[in-house]
């Protein structure tokens, strides 16, 4: 089982059952549904296949909701594509018209307002450049830079421009509320700008009495880069979009920008996520680039909590092989790793809590004994967690009577979430800790686990650990 978790997109390609079980069964540990594209009826209908597959193999796969955002697109168009030419001219509009090859329309009428002659704007997620060559009131006037093709509803991208939209639109607000409804684990907020973005959203949640799902902002711009602290600090997790982030910086500029946003968020202890074209050749042929295969295993090698695939997976022709090929490149990876070193690396410097304490002392007794496993047992999944921040060598169980708490386990890294009945004693823990790995790995006599919980069980906090070898 792989310590690095796969997050899997849904879409028009992956929507059955039989799939969505394959893809599950061949490493998916979080479906994914992107608001921005799927309905509100065909994101229940995911949510619906997803549980029900979890109960037939009696596993748990996370759900996450992406948000929509501040996102400026382009409206409709007259055909399913438009092929834009380079060195013709281009017409951008506020009116709700339906585009062509000569005029489109954008749905913020802050882009005619604020865009200056010679800004460069992007269309369809940076697949077509066009420079602004003239403005009047309520038109500009663009010179296409390069050979390319728009799609409706795609995605516009100003290069240092930041708009001065509203961050929770009435449609974002009826996601988070759909999200909130159906017991999504995860919400991902697109285009979040500074920390105010995400405690807009606090609000929003704590007003639906939500305080299982977990935020992650993406982060696709600048400011958020310049905000990335305050983010961190209101998020549970950083998710490193690289599409709109490569649209913002150089190209040459954003391998080091993703490892210093991972490291960061890694040292304070959040969830890291690295997304967009991990594996993008395989959405039309069967096997990746070669290129592909060293940008997921640096993403492995940079001890992130999870990788994400997107279009590979929602409309690429090949959505199961995809998977099999990340759980692939990911385990051969994670077998290189150097968990002791990793463990030695990290700074203790500053004083720690008792469930830290006990954390360190559980990873770092697992690797010393070369145990098969940690069983963690967690009320909130916050001792889980602060296990897998220290990296262990070996995977985590995390057992829980709590479902909502073992769902949200799902995106750690090296977190085997398993839910269990509740323990009224110690030595029920215990035992229960023993018969849990025994399910879930293949042990044998002389394995030796690390079990981690709370003595006596009214206290609320880790406190002990125990070192196991199975008889």
């Amino acid at each position: 089982m792989n310590k690095t978790k796969m997050i899997v997109t849904v879409g028009p390609k992956s929507n059955s059952e039989d799939i969505i079980r394959k893809m599950i069964i061949s490493g998916a540990d979080v479906i994914r549904i992107n608001m921005s594209y799927a309905s509100f009826e065909e994101a229940k209908d995911i949510i619906l296949k997803v549980r029900k597959i979890n109960l037939d193999l009696n596993i748990q796969t996370g759900i996450m909701i992406d948000t929509l955002g501040p996102e400026i697109r382009i409206g409709n168009l007259e055909k399913p594509f438009i092929k834009l030419e380079k060195g013709k001219l281009i017409r951008i509009v506020y009116n709700n018209i339906v585009g062509n090859e000569e005029m489109i329309s954008v749905n913020s009428k802050e882009v005619i307002e604020r865009c200056e002659e010679n800004d460069e704007i992007f269309l369809n997620s940076g697949e077509v450049k066009i420079i602004v060559d003239k403005k009047t009131d309520d038109t500009l006037i663009c010179k296409i830079d390069n050979d390319g093709k728009i799609k409706p509803n795609t995605t516009v991208n100003l290069k240092n421009i930041t708009l001065n939209t509203t961050f929770l639109s009435e449609y974002d607000k009826k996601c988070i509320e759909f999200a909130s409804k159906f017991e999504a684990d995860f919400l991902a907020l697109s285009h979040v700008r500074d920390n105010l973005d995400v405690l807009d959203v606090n609000d929003l949640l704590i007003n639906l009495n939500n305080s299982n799902m977990q935020i992650i902002s993406k982060i696709e711009n600048k400011s958020a880069i310049d905000e990335i602290e305050n983010i961190l600090k209101v998020s549970d997790g950083i998710m490193v979009s690289r599409g709109d982030l490569g649209l913002e910086f150089e190209l040459e500029k954003l391998p080091s920008v993703q490892k210093r946003i991972a490291t960061l968020t890694k040292n304070k202890g959040k969830i890291c996520i690295i997304a967009t074209e991990m594996l993008a050749s395989m959405e039309k042929n069967i096997r990746p680039t070669r290129a592909e295969v060293s940008d997921v295993a640096n993403s492995v090698l940079d001890k992130t909590d999870a990788v994400m695939l997107s279009a590979e997976t929602a409309i690429g022709d090949y959505p199961v092989e995809t998977v099999l090929t990340m759980n692939k490149i990911i385990d051969e990876i994670e077998n290189e790793i150097d968990y002791n070193d990793i463990l030695k690396k990290i700074d203790r410097k500053e004083e720690i809590d008792i469930s830290k304490a006990i954390s360190y002392s559980a990873v770092d007794s697992a690797n010393r004994v070369s145990a098969k496993a940690i069983v963690c047992s967690t009320l909130s999944g916050l001792t889980a967690k602060d296990i897998s921040n220290y990296i262990p060598s070996c995977p985590v169980i995390a057992t829980s009577p709590i479902d909502k708490v073992v769902r949200g386990l799902t995106i750690n890294y090296g977190i085997i979430p398993f839910l269990v009945s509740n323990c009224d004693t110690t030595e029920e823990l215990i035992k229960s800790s023993i018969i849990t790995a025994k399910k879930v790995l293949k042990l044998e006599k002389g394995d030796k686990i690390v079990i981690a919980g709370s003595f006596p069980m009214t206290i609320n906090y880790t406190n002990f650990i125990k070192i196991e070898e199975i008889k």
